[in-house]
C-alpha cells in the first residue's frame, strides 16, 4: 500500500517497511517530518523523534492538527497514507522542472510468435511469378503500368472495393465475373506448381507399377 509512494520518496528501507509494526510506524512519520514535510523546526520535533515515549501518540495527534490531515480521527494507515501524498506533493512542488516530463517505465513485454494462416503473408511480392501475375490481372482490370507492384496490386483491390465488377472491355483475353476470380489468379502460379509435382509423383509409380518384371499379385519380382 505504502511502498510506491515510499520508493518515491526515497525511504531507506521501503521494501522491508511493515505498517503493522508500531516503531516502523512511528520512524516513518518521523523521517517525513525530518526529510520532507519540515513543518516544525528542528527544536520542535523532540516529541516526535522520541518514537519509544509514552506520550507519542499525543504528540503525533497534534501533528496532524497542526498539518490540518482530513485524517485526524481516522485509521492509522489513512493517516500514514495521507502524509505519504502530502510528502509527495511537496516533493514535486519543489522540483517541478525535474518531474514536469518523467515519463513511466514502460514494462516490457514478450513480443508473441504470431504464426499466420493468411496465405497472402507468405507471398514473395519481388519474385517473379508474382509480378507476372499482377501484369495479368492489372490487364484485365484496366490498370495501368507502374514500376511497384504491390502499388498495381493495391489498385486493383481499390477498385474492386468501390466496383467489385469492374466495367472494362471485353476480349477474349479479359474477362472478369467475379472478384474472386482476380484472387485466384494470383494462386495460378502456385496451383500449377502443385499440379506439376503431382503428375510427375504419377509418372514416378506408373513407372514402378509398368515395369513387366514386376508382378504386382505376388508381391515379388517376376522372371
Amino acid at each position: 500500500m505504502f511502498k510506491i509512494k515510499l520508493i518515491a520518496l526515497g525511504h531507506p528501507n521501503p521494501e522491508g517497511f511493515n505498517c503493522e509494526d508500531e516503531r516502523d510506524y512511528r520512524s516513518a512519520v518521523m523521517w517525513l517530518e525530518d526529510q520532507k514535510i519540515r513543518h516544525y523546526k528542528i527544536e520542535e520535533r523532540d516529541n516526535l523523534r522520541n518514537i519509544s515515549a509514552d506520550n507519542w501518540t499525543e504528540a503525533y495527534y497534534t501533528y496532524q492538527r497542526d498539518l490540518l490531515s482530513p485524517f485526524i480521527s481516522g485509521h492509522p494507515n489513512e493517516q500514514l497514507n495521507w502524509l505519504l501524498s502530502y510528502a509527495v506533493r511537496l516533493e514535486y512542488a519543489d522540483n517541478v522542472d525535474k518531474y514536469r516530463n518523467a515519463e513511466a517505465e514502460q514494462p516490457k513485454q514478450a513480443t508473441p510468435n504470431v504464426v499466420s494462416t493468411n496465405p497472402l503473408d507468405n507471398l514473395d511480392f519481388s519474385s517473379p511469378a508474382f509480378k507476372a501475375g499482377i501484369e495479368r490481372v492489372s490487364a484485365l482490370a484496366g490498370v495501368g503500368p507502374h514500376p511497384d507492384p504491390k502499388f498495381r496490386l493495391a489498385a486493383i483491390a481499390k477498385i474492386l472495393k468501390n466496383s467489385p465488377h469492374p466495367d472494362v472491355p471485353k476480349t477474349e483475353a479479359n474477362i472478369i465475373q467475379k472478384p474472386a476470380d482476380v484472387f485466384k489468379l494470383l494462386f495460378v502460379q502456385d496451383l500449377r506448381d502443385l499440379q506439376t509435382k503431382i503428375n510427375e509423383a504419377l509418372v514416378a509409380v506408373q513407372s514402378v507399377t509398368a515395369d513387366p518384371r514386376t508382378d504386382t499379385k505376388l508381391g515379388r519380382v517376376g522372371r
